[in-house]
């Protein structure tokens, strides 16, 4: 089979998003799938070189989310360049640009859309102050999603989120976890040194983007409401964002920022901490909570949205109201006074991440493709 894939975020910008599409085309590769990346124009690290399968379109800075390219793609080279590649299906992951130009790409053609849905955004545009903007905006989302034949879901919890407005056309490509690469044989002493914590202090981490959307400044408050009962833990960051500058002017006690990591840092960075606090309200699905859990942490998140899927209070994770930073601290504070607890929150955590293995994920990915194009396959070989 030959898929095009349209999306705005793809390697190497690092994203939820990028990293989920990223690991689909690696994925359907591994499956025989001939796959053709159409996507904005990033600068890859230390000169690699981009991929022989992603066509770049030419882009700017978001100006509400810089690290994210908007493309303007030429429609007809796009269109010129697919034509080379005789897709059998195009699949859009973005709504905009990008998408927008895979989907007129594909009626050209005369191919067969798939979409797939990653973000919320109706409670994105509450963080960013552009409320106005959401009737008019959900009225182009429910006519794009209209132009596909399917449309992917993150989770259960989103799906029905979509179908209560009116998409009904739905499907589940959920997501999994590597649990040789988040593993907690990656726990590493010589990583929690660098940020003052002796064998018996606690770590708390946070992974993801340091941005308004992720709900950091509740965990921030959480972190200053626990005060002196935080003894020697230490709080640390991990990503980038428009929040950066701004945590680290700060200089909160016990609070460290580390940048973006990937890899060997990363895998490290999960597995030498203690507890894993995610606030974010706006997931669809939350992958890092899940790569939290195969790490070994106990695990703190909102209870809201698609990490709903997969964390049950008290079992693998401890649920905390959206947006309540007293609520946060609280169950931030179990943790610390309870060994125990921790323990098993984080048993729980492992036996859920052990169990959502990626194999089975990607090849219902492509028996939806072989849906919509009303062919069978097993998803191992190409079609």
């Amino acid at each position: 089979m030959r898929i095009a894939l349209f999306s705005e975020v793809y390697w190497p910008m690092v994203s939820g998003v990028g990293v989920t599409l990223r690991n689909l085309t690696e994925a359907l590769h591994a499956r025989g799938h001939q796959v053709r990346v159409y996507t904005a124009t990033y600068q890859a690290p230390d000169g690699t070189p981009v991929p022989a399968e992603v066509h770049q379109s030419p882009s700017v800075p978001l100006f509400l989310y810089p690290d994210v390219q908007w493309a303007f793609p030429r429609q007809r080279e796009v269109v010129e360049d697919l034509r080379r590649f005789g897709p059998d299906v195009v699949h859009v992951a973005t709504e905009f640009s990008m998408g927008l130009a895979g989907y007129k790409a594909a009626r050209t053609l005369g191919v067969p859309l798939v979409a797939s849905a990653h973000t919320d955004y109706e409670k994105y545009v509450s963080r960013y102050g552009v409320e106005w903007a959401w009737k008019m905006g959900w009225t182009y989302l429910k006519w794009f999603y209209g132009k596909a034949e399917r449309v992917l879901c993150p989770s259960r919890v989103y799906e029905q989120h979509l179908r209560s407005r009116g998409v009904k056309h739905t499907g589940l490509w959920t997501r999994g976890i590597d649990c040789e690469s988040f593993n907690p044989k990656h726990r590493s002493q010589e990583w929690r040194d660098l940020f003052g914590a002796g064998p018996d202090d606690l770590v708390v981490t946070y992974v993801g983007r340091m941005a308004p959307e992720k709900d950091l400044e509740s965990l921030l408050e959480a972190w200053s409401i626990l005060g002196p009962r935080r003894g020697n833990a230490q709080l640390v960051l991990v990503g980038q964002g428009p929040m950066t500058k701004e945590i680290a002017e700060r200089k909160i006690p016990g609070v460290h920022l580390t940048g973006l990591l990937s890899g060997q840092d990363l895998r490290a960075a999960y597995a030498s901490a203690d507890i894993f606090a995610f606030p974010s309200t706006t997931e669809t699905f939350g992958n890092v909570a899940i790569e939290a859990m195969a790490s070994g942490l106990a695990t703190v998140v909102a209870g809201v949205g698609g990490m709903l899927d997969f964390c049950e209070d008290g079992k693998n994770s401890l649920l905390v109201r959206p947006q309540d930073s007293g609520h946060l601290a609280e169950q931030l504070g179990r943790l610390f006074d309870d060994p125990a607890l921790r323990r098993r929150i984080a048993e729980g955590g492992l036996e859920t991440a052990q169990g959502r293995r990626w194999d089975a994920i990607w090849d219902g990915v492509v028996r939806e493709y072989d849906n919509v194009l009303g062919t069978e396959s097993s998803g191992l070989v190409a079609a």
